[in-house]
């Protein structure tokens, strides 16, 4: 019984060693080979075409069925089931790779797709159970040209994953480091122009001024061949064919902009309302597609499209997708997307008041108290310790536009003034600090009853009524600058004294209150007085550099000597008529 088993052990082992045997080339044993691919495949990790594929950038994410392989390209193969485990692979320079235990094959003028079916036959002809799987791991580095209508017309090194319109936005992209000054003011400028123009289309919903070389660039192939790529249609379509991946060699030419091609758009309620070229073979899905979807707003029930003086109704569905059949359309086509016809916002407007008022909270405004008065009046009205001089609304808006040039928008206010050089310091500072204050004067509005202080109010402001602070602050040239107790009624005169008087070199004349409120600086006439919170500025004199100072003296003495020639001059002509007289 015990030899039986151990004949049948037997006959099992030899069958298995067998499979084995045929599943592996002539000559090897499963531990050997087995052991063969552990290391291949520890040897692939650690290989340094691996470790810089990491480092590289990728580029578009690569189709299979677009992508050609060419020399430096890394590739990671499985074989599966000889080869479990991956392993790269690079293209060399004649365009094949070199499987381990495999050979050579030619892999020129294929895609990766071309070239895995082409390895898997020859492979399916040593063993019909055989499977491969082939990614690309590293995309080759390839020398592009890149001319015409773009910033930076030159030749580029850049991943053969780049499709034509990420090489494009690459050669566009702005290194300061790398251009002079005047030149990255004016790319600045440029962008901001462009940013403005990108603004007023998306608020008026309209693009009038179209995007000619996106749908016109010419790719010339080192082969001699010519595509045009439509960018445009691509990237609606999912196409790469349109829109093809670089290679070594290529030369891409961005057409300038035509003044008159003909032209398709749509507008209105789209994510992107856009002008382009019209091309042969667009039609009514094509030209919706271009505008990437509706907005909230969009009435799906009002898609019009205008073509050869006919009026279309347009079925559609919430994606943007055509639900009628098809149609091609010809140039001068317009799609209007239209909104929905909106009530009346419904939204209540809201005032906070907060501060020295006895019920300190948020209100709701209507047509009948929408007043300074009539929310203070809601808000319990004002505390006896209510400081009305300091009292303010705050009115939020949004802030500007970032803006890379800084003098811009003061060189476009100040150039049509009638200021004079000198006021630009003063008109810069102002343009750069704006006060997000309603023009009220709380103490007219309540101690005088001056129904022009009480203004209207609008959603979002915010009314703060302080206390009384206890001090007014004086500094400059005073000989103990600090906190005063404020006393009412006082003129500025008696803050400085307080403050010990003014110091050696302080100007009295030029000295200022500057209010608490709004920082404005008021001169201390007679009758004004300082109020609680205030600042009090005492300057002193201008310090002048010394070789100024001999200039002026040097002009002062220029002056002098020429007027003491004039007059000289005139003496001697009033010398000389007495004389002819006689």
């Amino acid at each position: 019984m015990f030899l039986r088993l151990t004949y049948i052990n037997l006959i099992i082992f030899i069958a298995f060693s067998f499979n084995l045997n045929s599943q592996v080339t002539k000559g090897e044993n499963p531990f050997e080979a087995e052991r063969t691919m552990q290391e291949e495949f520890a040897k692939s990790l650690g290989d340094d075409l691996t470790k810089a594929a990491a480092s590289l950038p990728v580029g578009n994410s690569i189709n299979p069925d677009f992508y050609y392989l060419g020399p430096g390209d890394v590739l990671s193969f499985t074989i599966n089931p000889i080869q479990p485990y991956p392993i790269a692979v690079q293209v060399t320079p004649s365009s094949s790779i070199i499987i381990p235990r495999f050979g050579e094959f030619d892999v020129k003028n294929l895609t990766i797709t071309q070239a895995k079916d082409a390895i898997l036959k020859e492979l399916l002809k040593r063993n019909p159970n055989f499977t491969i799987d082939v990614s690309l791991q590293k995309a080759r580095m390839s020398m592009v040209s890149i001319k015409g209508n773009l910033l930076f017309p030159n030749i580029y090194v850049m991943p053969s994953s780049f499709q034509v319109s990420t090489a494009i936005n690459y050669a566009n992209k702005i290194n300061s480091a790398e251009i002079s000054q005047s030149q990255f003011g004016a790319v600045n400028k440029y962008n901001e122009l462009n940013k403005e123009k990108f603004k007023a289309f998306n608020e008026g919903k309209i693009s009038p001024v179209s995007q000619f070389s996106s749908r016109n660039i010419i790719l010339l192939r080192p082969d001699g061949s010519a595509l045009s790529v439509d960018i445009e249609k691509s990237k609606i379509n999912n196409d790469p064919s349109i829109n093809p991946f670089v290679r070594e060699g290529d030369e891409i030419i961005i057409p300038f902009e035509k003044n008159d091609y003909p032209q398709i758009s749509i507008s209105g309620e789209v994510n992107r309302p856009i002008t382009l070229p019209f091309k042969s073979g667009d039609s009514a899905s094509t030209l919706l597609k271009f505008g990437y979807g509706f907005t909230q707003d969009a009435d799906l029930n009002n898609v019009k499209l205008y073509s050869n003086n006919q009026t279309i109704n347009l079925e559609v569905d919430k994606n943007g997708k055509l639900l009628s059949k098809d149609f091609p359309i010809s140039e001068g086509s317009l799609i209007i997307v239209n909104s929905k016809t909106r009530a009346q916002n419904s939204q209540p407007s809201v005032v906070s008041v907060y501060g020295e008022v006895n019920n300190p909270g948020v209100y709701v405004l209507d047509e009948n108290s929408n007043l300074v008065k009539d929310v203070i009046a809601k808000a319990g009205g004002l505390t006896k310790n209510a400081y009305l001089p300091l009292a303010n609304i705050y009115r939020y808006y949004a802030v500007s536009d970032f803006k890379m040039d800084l003098t811009r928008e003061f060189s476009e206010a100040f150039r049509y003034s009638n200021l004079t050089l000198e006021d630009t310091t003063r008109f810069l500072i102002d343009m750069n600090y704006p006060q997000n204050f309603v023009s009220c004067d709380f103490s007219k509005l309540y101690e005088k009853n001056d129904s022009s202080s009480n203004v209207s109010l609008k959603s979002g402001d915010i009314i703060y009524i302080p206390s009384q602070p206890k001090e007014v602050y004086v500094f400059g040239q005073v000989k103990n600058p600090g906190y005063v107790a404020y006393v009412p009624n006082k003129s500025m005169d008696y803050y400085v004294e307080k403050a010990g008087g003014y110091s050696d070199g302080a100007v009295k004349k030029r000295a200022r209150i500057i209010r608490g409120r709004n920082q404005i600086w008021d001169k201390p006439d007679e009758g004004v007085f300082v109020n609680a919170g205030d600042q009090v500025y005492v300057p002193r004199e201008p310090d002048i550099p010394i070789w100024l100072q001999i200039q002026k003296w040097g002009a002062y003495a220029a002056i002098l000597g020429a007027s003491v020639t004039f007059i000289n001059m005139l003496y001697g002509i009033y010398l000389y008529s007495i004389q002819n007289k006689k």
